[in-house]
């Protein structure tokens, strides 16, 4: 073990998890080209794949990467990352045989990973005393609460009902995460550009609008689809309200800095799709609407985040490559066309297999950035160049 772990490879948790939630990219979606590759029910395994192999690996790369900034100790051992890994390949085989197991065995298999991700944080977090950070437990702990939802009732979450709790579990996560990381980012960069913009951010409206996706998310998990439409609405407003202080136009200067706004505009995009969904169904499905969080506010700031591990410094600034962009771009565009393919009526062309091809194009051009980056030693820090001279 110890032989192993002493790698490079293991030395940083996003290594790893970035490169497993990238494949698992790929592959989620390729049910819609291969319906029976994944040897389950496609939509099941493609719902399930997405928000807990995805979403998870990104998740846990992304928080055991900034989890030493917080605590102010050393990196996470390679140790903890390896057997995190190990957690994370044999929840995604666990689930494909779930069928064929004992669902205590299930349960085991499939929750390892996110339950030892929760358990390690908290650990670290408490050692620390670093209560004000405590908050990060109940999104991890949730997606696993959502997980066993699935495994308890895999019909039901096929049907919509714990796939739409799970993925507002999820919108919660990205709104606690983006929403700091995103004005944080451009305020530095704002600050060391000497720019006479500055940024502004409502307290008071992140709040807001938090408050009310919990409480969406809430109603909507005892079937009250009006009042939780309205909220989730509501939320959607309150957060496009909020970014408009975030001097976005002003970002186009800095590349690396866009992509996370960009991102950022389909968090209360798919929150106000989703209320609408709740709403007036017969206007657009809820399983239509999910798609502008899951592929468009998860998958594009999932991206936006990550590839910042695999971006190139230039002094103070990291570097967007083509590449990168590119796969912005085609991830970006992958929402929409997916969106519409609920909303168009049946035609020559089928736009599931093209938002398919244009999400799975784009993961694929981050991988290649992010084996590119892995050549190269791990950046400090991570996810930003700001402390570099």
């Amino acid at each position: 073990m110890t032989r192993w772990t002493v790698h490079p490879f293991w030395q940083a948790p996003y290594r790893p998890l970035f490169l497993y939630s990238g494949l698992w990219a790929v592959a989620a979606p390729s049910v819609w080209l291969f319906p029976g590759a994944s040897g389950r029910d496609p939509v099941l395994w493609h719902l399930h794949e997405l928000m807990f192999g995805t979403g998870g690996a990104a998740v846990g790369g992304y928080l055991l990467t900034a989890l030493p900034a917080w605590t102010g100790r050393g990196t996470v051992s390679g140790v903890v990352t390896l057997s995190l890994s190990v957690l994370w390949i044999i929840a995604r085989v666990g689930f494909v045989l779930a069928g064929s197991l004992p669902f205590t065995v299930q349960v085991a298999a499939t929750l390892a990973y996110l339950l030892s991700l929760g358990a390690y944080l908290a650990w670290q977090l408490i050692s620390a005393r670093l209560w004000a950070k405590g908050w990060l437990l109940g999104p991890v702990f949730g997606l696993a609460a959502a997980d066993f939802m699935l495994l308890s009732e895999p019909n039901g979450f096929r049907d919509g009902r714990a796939a739409l709790v799970a993925v507002l579990i999820f919108a919660l996560l990205i709104n606690a995460i983006g929403g700091r990381a995103v004005p944080a980012f451009t305020r530095h960069w704002l600050e060391r550009t000497k720019s006479p913009q500055r940024l502004q951010d409502s307290h008071r409206m992140s709040v807001f609008a938090t408050g009310l996706m919990v409480a969406g998310l809430c109603l909507a998990l005892v079937e009250r689809d009006t009042l939780a439409g309205a909220c989730l609405i509501g939320s959607g407003a309150v957060t496009l309200a909020r970014m408009s202080g975030w001097r976005t136009s002003v970002t186009i200067r800095y590349p690396a800095l866009l992509v996370l706004h960009l991102a950022w505009i389909w968090l209360p995009a798919g929150l106000l799709l989703v209320g609408l969904a709740l709403l007036r169904p017969d206007i657009i499905g809820v399983a239509t609407a999910l798609h502008g969080l899951t592929m468009g506010a998860m998958g594009t700031m999932m991206l936006a985040i990550m590839g910042r591990a695999a971006m190139q410094r230039r002094g103070e600034y990291l570097v967007l490559s083509p590449t990168l962009a590119f796969a912005f771009i085609l991830v970006w565009l992958s929402a929409p066309a997916r969106i519409a393919a609920g909303l168009v009526p049946a035609k020559a062309i089928d736009p599931v297999p093209v938002a398919a091809l244009l999400w799975m194009a784009g993961w694929a051009l981050f991988l290649t950035a992010h084996l590119s980056a892995l050549r190269r030693p791990i950046p400090h820090p991570v996810l930003s160049a700001r402390s570099r001279s």
